[in-house]
């Protein structure tokens, strides 16, 4: 099948140039042929007599061209809100989400469902909770969502690859005694053995792993020590993530890891299906992800783009308004999670999961995202309870 065609018409020519950038050079580069327009007038002359298989465009530039004559049997969707979209009458994508995720969509607009990537259909979902520097809230992050989509029936796992592991507490000992001493460590023993023996690892992932009432998740009892974890390479990560993803008993593997960039890091972004980069309005905080993505833009240049293309950027701890510029252009949020004064004041950290504000902003940024959506659908299609028994 010939690739899809595809017209894109937005205002800002800095949401232009990665979205061209990334469909002529990325996974999707065989699969879709990209115009674009950033000026209202250009586009309505190119569209007269134009066929695309696709236009994508904002409500200014699509309000006029859908009264011609030329807009009929041509698919379209508004890049804006969905107040726009029923404006106009038409389906809605959210422009700031990851490129992979957006163009994937666009696709099965087009009635191109076959061109989905094979391996965002394989197994559960893989979203990595990310920054580039650290103390931008990650685990408080990953914890919460990993609560809220528990809630709401999407059987998500938590797995923490931090070397020194800051979520320990929220992961019970008593279920981890129930496991009768398996976890982590003998996981990757296994995973390591089998993958030796050219096989594949037979233990089902809840003889590892146990339910945490806490996160309303499985998950891995804390380690004692974290030697395992400084001797995983990136094959070891890849294969632990995939082993998970692939149990059958989880819809969504939710990953959170340190900033430092070592062979696990690199994994789990090479892996991972979506990925929330976490920003702090801090001008020390900007500076390091800035120089972090030049080192890796100049070194990785093609994989930069990939996982670009696969991030939504969220600022933490946000106070109303930014009080430091941006410094790349690609750093646009997505999604806004509020600061939360009296966790300063912690005595006790389960009220980390606790904040009303909080759990509402981790409920808006999952729909605005939409994360774990086509999971939580198929949760309430399946006999309810069922997966969770797997792990009581």
């Amino acid at each position: 099948m010939s690739n899809l065609q595809m017209t894109l018409a937005v205002s800002d020519e800095q949401y232009i140039e990665p979205f061209l950038l990334y469909s002529r050079t990325g996974e999707f580069a065989k699969r879709v042929s990209v115009r674009a327009f950033s000026k209202k007038e250009a586009f309505l002359a190119a569209m007269e007599g134009a066929h695309p298989d696709l236009v994508l465009g904002e409500p200014e530039f699509l309000e006029a061209w859908l009264k011609s004559e030329g807009s009929r049997n041509i698919s379209w969707a508004v890049l804006g809100t969905k107040e726009e979209a029923v404006r106009l009458g038409g389906p809605c994508l959210q422009p700031y989400q990851p490129l992979n995720l957006l163009l994937t969509a666009a696709l099965e607009l087009a009635g191109r469902e076959q061109f989905v990537s094979a391996d965002s259909l394989s197994g559960a979902q893989v979203i990595a909770v990310h920054s580039a520097s650290p103390g931008a809230g990650k685990t408080t992050v990953a914890l919460n969502l990993a609560k809220q989509l528990g809630n709401r029936g999407v059987r998500t796992f938590y797995l923490n690859l931090e070397t020194l592991d800051s979520s320990a507490s929220f992961r019970n000992e008593q279920s981890a005694r129930q496991n009768e001493g398996r976890g982590l460590p003998e996981l990757l023993y296994d995973l390591k053995a089998a993958r030796e023996s050219g096989e594949e690892c037979q233990s089902p992932l809840s003889q590892y792993a146990s339910f945490q009432e806490k996160l309303k998740s499985p998950s891995f009892p804390p380690l004692d020590r974290p030697d395992e974890l400084l001797q995983m390479d990136e094959e070891d990560t890849i294969a632990l993530i995939h082993y998970i993803a692939t149990s059958g008993l989880c819809d969504l593997v939710l990953v959170d890891t340190d900033s430092e960039n070592h062979e696990r890091l690199r994994a789990l972004l090479k892996r991972a299906d979506r990925i929330l980069w976490l920003l702090a309005d801090d001008l020390l905080h900007l500076r390091k992800t800035a120089g972090w993505m030049e080192y890796e833009e100049n070194k990785r240049p093609e994989a930069f783009r990939t996982l670009l293309a696969k991030s939504s950027f969220v600022v933490n701890r946000y106070g109303g308004r930014l009080e430091n510029a941006l410094p790349r252009p690609e750093l646009r949020p997505a999604a806004f999670l509020s600061y939360i004064p009296s966790w300063k004041f912690l005595s006790r950290e389960d009220v980390l999961l606790g904040s009303p504000i909080f759990q509402r902003d981790i409920l808006a940024l999952c729909e605005q995202l939409r994360i774990g959506e086509e999971r939580e659908r198929r949760a309430a299609s399946s006999a309810a309870g069922s997966a969770s028994g797997e792990w009581r």
